[in-house]
């Protein structure tokens, strides 16, 4: 009875909304009376009406851009997100250069489960200019970070959500996305099985203190991981990165280990190859370099890998064509940038050499001055969207 009541009510409500619309001084309401019914309803925070009213108007004038901008973002503030995603959908083939309008659309189709277009148009939110508020930006990069990992970006993906370490420890979904990437499971944190969740949290958790420094803590975490999970796909290879940096022997055994686990692991192989290349066992390296090219074409890590081979092999031309199909793939990384620079020095390209270098100052400049912020990501787009949805103002040209 009680859901009967509900739905009626809800009925009833929509056609009062409906007869407010079509019915002005009984004759069908023109765009403009539409337009500016639609408007008071927003400043009043009549919130459904002002959805209902502005979804008339734009379909009397398909080309009224502030409409869309309404109809797309008063459905984002009231969660109706396939009808946010219609809307602003609309509103970017009017106006493609709103980093918010794009920002808003990838959210909305992230919700709704249209994770491809999602990725591409966080991409275009965060490239289409710097004027995305702070807490704006967090959500989306947050999310575009989820995405990457889910189509195995995983290098950049963790770029993104590591900006958010330091403020997620109770975070459940920053820390699965966390654990997900570490792990390099191709997975979003809602689709994670529930036997899988504790391995994808710990990996998450250690993973994070690795970020935040607290190396004591994360030793405990990976052991602790390793020790669980002996057989979980990613567990070696995570631990092996991680001890990559101080322990590269007991690293490349956790890479072959693996190896041995996952024949297929085309990331342990290019790690392992690039660990013997520093331990100057170019002949062990060759190998896992070819096998890392050859499972994950088109891969930053595996061209990065086997370029490094070829450049300590003295093979200059493919060398440089593998360093840089690297840095095309993942121009944010330093190490791509600083091969290159030795790639091109040796070949006598002292110009191309100086690029390279100064790029790579830069960006380790950049690094050292960025550090990990403290800002929450999981929900932080919400609180600007729907904290007063009547507030809302489109993009000004």
């Amino acid at each position: 009875m009680e859901g009967f009541l509900q739905r009626a009510i809800i009925a009833l409500v929509r056609t009062a909304v409906l007869f407010t619309i079509v019915a002005v001084g009984g004759k069908a309401a023109t765009f403009e009376e539409l337009a500016a019914q639609a408007a008071a309803a927003r400043r009043a925070n009549r919130i459904p009406e002002a959805i209902e009213l502005y979804r008339q108007a734009v379909e009397l004038r398909a080309a009224w851009v502030e409409g869309w901008w309404f109809l797309g973002t008063l459905s984002y503030a009231t969660y109706q997100y396939a009808g946010c995603e219609a809307a602003l959908d609309e509103f970017v083939k009017l106006d493609d250069k709103r980093a918010l309008a794009w920002s808003l659309l990838g959210l909305c189709e992230f919700e709704i489960g249209k994770y491809d277009g999602a990725l591409d148009h966080l991409r275009l939110g965060l490239s289409a200019g710097k004027d995305l508020a702070p807490e704006v930006e967090a959500g989306v990069r947050f999310h575009y970070g989820l995405l990457l990992s889910r189509v195995g970006f995983f290098v950049q993906g963790k770029r993104e959500l590591e900006r958010y370490a330091r403020g997620g420890a109770h975070e459940p979904m920053l820390i699965a996305g966390l654990g997900l990437n570490a792990l390099h499971q191709t997975s979003l944190p809602k689709d994670v099985p529930a036997e899988r969740l504790d391995a994808v949290v710990k990996a998450g958790t250690a993973a994070r203190f690795w970020i935040l420094g607290e190396t004591d803590k994360a030793q405990a975490g990976f052991e602790e991981l390793v020790k669980e999970y002996p057989t979980l796909a990613g567990v070696h290879y995570l631990y092996g990165t991680y001890l990559s940096y101080t322990l590269p022997d007991r690293a490349m055994a956790e890479f072959r280990r693996e190896l041995e686990l996952n024949p297929a692991d085309a990331d342990a192989a290019a790690m392992l190859a690039v660990l013997l290349v520093y331990a100057n066992d170019l002949p062990g390296a060759l190998p896992y370099a070819k096998k890392a090219a050859a499972e994950r074409p088109s891969d930053a890590l595996a061209e990065y890998a086997y370029g490094e081979v070829l450049l300590r092999t003295g093979d200059l031309r493919p060398a440089i064509a593998r360093l840089e199909a690297a840095e095309r793939l993942d121009p944010a990384a330093i190490e791509h940038h600083m091969a290159l620079a030795s790639a091109y020095s040796w070949a006598g390209r002292t110009e191309d050499a100086r690029r390279e270098r100064l790029v790579s100052i830069d960006m380790a400049q950049g690094v050292q001055s960025r550090g990990i912020t403290g800002q929450s990501a999981d929900g932080g787009v919400e609180v600007r969207a729907r904290a007063k949805a009547s507030d809302a103002r489109p993009p000004e040209n």
